[in-house]
């Protein structure tokens, strides 16, 4: 389940049909198993009320003995039992299937959205919410509902209808013609739930966008003054939502209230039929004696004969909002990559980094971001990239990573054990912006390496610097930190990032703008421990600090594309 296509490109509708049920395969065979279980309910359940319209029959009977009756009971409650179990068993397959369908979505999404070696984009982050959290429910939702269904609804009806033709084939044809109006409804319905689907799917990504950017820029839209204005945009986008929510609860209920009255339309007739066949005042010559039994049977029947149909309708439009969902998340989705390296561990030791005539473009861009660089990244060294804002350092650093490919020309890392392609989970990134989660903070360093030991995180906070901030907090390393790492300087919490680099014990870390937002004692501070914590290590970092790029052994600087030498390796 995987695409080549980009986010805001317009997927054809045929792909995303074939992607759609493509995206069942992981629970099909589960959803095979409800559906079998489903057809079992059916046949059990019409043993149930066979026995239970024999018992009623024979009940009137004021001649048939108490005695005669148990047999029928008897047969009443395991079909009843086993009618349970196999809607139970149904129930379990289904979860099953639906478990399986989302969590294959969801590895691909994690694949594709989180940079994993192989991400060649950079997805919005609320689409990326809505596509993890409600999109893929939508596909599996679509799926676990519909396909047993539609599996098991033919099997389910051809015994309900032929137990009826048996014993009232008048009852049966009325069932059979009713039956053809309702699939009609369903399409009516569906093309109606489809328009919906989709005005639903673009309020929720807007209000999704508009919620996030509202929390990134808390601070700043309360220092312009334009937390009213945001607050009405808010209001706009929710109850945009709403209204489109609502208008597909209303065509549903529009598409069932019909259901129900052919329905019970059907079911009406029936029983008119049966009534007055049983009173003498109709009778079709061909049809067989209406018997009382047989006249109960066939009016338990009617109802369970439209179940099937019901069901599917009722999942009908899951599988417009499922239409509308795949062409918005495929885009998102872990492309495949014919030279992948899948479970790389991290690199031991020191490695070289050799840039072959690279060049990388971004489509529709007129000038390419890099263009034939040739570049050599020495071995246990520091090489910085300097130059102005969106000259394409953090593009290069992401290169040098493996978290984008270049358009042509090769990236190679040259260990001693030899040469192999980039591949982020075997480097250290240290960002402009420090994430801390809560909890404490030696959860924040051992997130690098989760069997870490106690002493391995006070070797690691040694070397970040951190020993003395650690001696002052109340709790030490089991101090609790807020979201976003509040109790924390900006520098403390670099050092924090620099002691999880450590712990991971990787021999290349790139470092991108690691003294930004920085005092010039706290970046003398910063600079200090990253090279106490580096040594023997090979660090790529991208920066606009004159005092960082003084102590780097390699410089280089970027504009316009073209890398330029300033700086050959020198002894520090």
């Amino acid at each position: 389940m995987t695409t080549t296509e980009r986010p805001g490109t317009v997927i054809p509708p045929e792909q995303a049909r074939d992607w759609l049920a493509a995206a069942a395969l992981p629970g099909r065979r589960r959803l095979w198993t409800a559906a079998v279980c489903q057809v079992l309910e059916t046949v059990f359940t019409v043993v149930s009320w066979t026995a239970l319209a024999w018992i009623a029959s024979r009940a009137l009977d004021h001649r048939t003995e108490t005695a005669l009756l148990q047999p029928g009971v008897l047969l009443l409650g395991i079909g009843g039992v086993l009618a349970a179990a196999a809607a139970w068993g149904a129930a379990r397959a289904q979860a099953a299937g639906r478990r399986r369908i989302s969590a294959t979505i969801r590895r691909n999404l994690v694949a594709g959205l989180l940079p994993t070696g192989w991400r060649r984009v950079q997805p919005d982050a609320s689409t990326a919410a809505l596509a993890s959290v409600e999109l893929t429910d939508d596909i599996a939702d679509f799926h676990a509902q519909v396909l047993p269904q539609r599996l098991s609804a033919g099997a389910s009806m051809a015994v309900v209808l032929a137990v009826t033709a048996a014993v009232q084939w008048p009852a049966a044809v009325v069932l059979l013609l009713a039956s053809l109006l309702i699939p009609l409804n369903m399409r009516l319905a569906g093309l109606l739930a489809e328009e919906g689907a989709k005005e639903r799917l673009a309020a929720a990504t807007y209000l999704g966008a508009v919620v996030l950017d509202s929390f990134r820029g808390m601070r700043t839209l309360r220092g312009i003054g334009a937390l009213t204005r945001r607050r009405a945009e808010l209001a706009d986008a929710d109850s945009d939502l709403n209204d489109t929510t609502m208008a597909i609860v209303r065509r549903a209920f529009v598409s069932g209230a019909v259901t129900d009255v052919v329905i019970t339309f059907s079911v009406a007739v029936n029983a008119t039929y049966i009534g007055l066949s049983l009173l003498g005042y109709v009778h079709i010559a061909a049809a067989p004696h209406v018997s009382l039994f047989g006249g109960l049977l066939a009016l338990l029947l009617c109802p369970m004969y439209f179940q099937p149909m019901r069901t599917l309708a009722a999942a009908h439009h899951s599988r417009e909002r499922a239409a509308a969902a795949a062409p918005a998340l495929m885009p998102l989705l872990a492309e495949p990559h014919p030279l992948r390296q899948p479970n790389l561990p991290a690199t031991t030791g020191p490695c070289a980094v050799l840039l072959d005539n690279v060049t990388l473009r971004f489509p529709h861009a007129d000038q390419p971001v890099l263009a034939r660089a040739d570049l050599t990244i020495p071995r246990g060294r520091w090489t910085a990239v300097t130059g102005p804002s969106g000259a394409g350092k953090t593009t290069l650093l992401s290169l040098i990573a493996g978290a984008r490919e270049p358009s042509s020309g090769t990236v190679r890392w040259q260990s001693p054990a030899g040469a192999s392609r980039p591949h982020l989970g075997a480097c250290v990134w240290i960002g402009q912006q420090t994430v801390l989660l809560p909890g404490s903070i030696a959860d924040n360093i051992r997130i690098a390496r989760p069997s870490a030991t106690p002493a391995d995180i006070e070797h690691a906070v040694a070397a970040a610097g951190l020993t003395d901030v650690v001696a002052r907090l109340p709790h030490g390393l089991d101090t609790r930190l807020g979201e976003g790492g509040a109790g924390l300087s900006t520098g403390e919490a670099r050092r924090v990032a620099v002691a999880r680099a450590f712990l991971r014990d990787t021999g290349l870390w790139i470092l991108d703008e690691p003294t930004a937002h920085l005092d010039p004692a706290a970046e003398a501070r910063i600079i200090d421990v990253l090279r106490t914590a580096t040594q023997g290590r090979t660090v790529v970092v991208a920066t606009h600090s004159p005092a960082l790029a003084r102590r780097a052994d390699t410089l280089f600087s970027l504009a316009d594309g073209i890398l330029h030498a300033v700086r050959e390796a020198t002894s520090v």
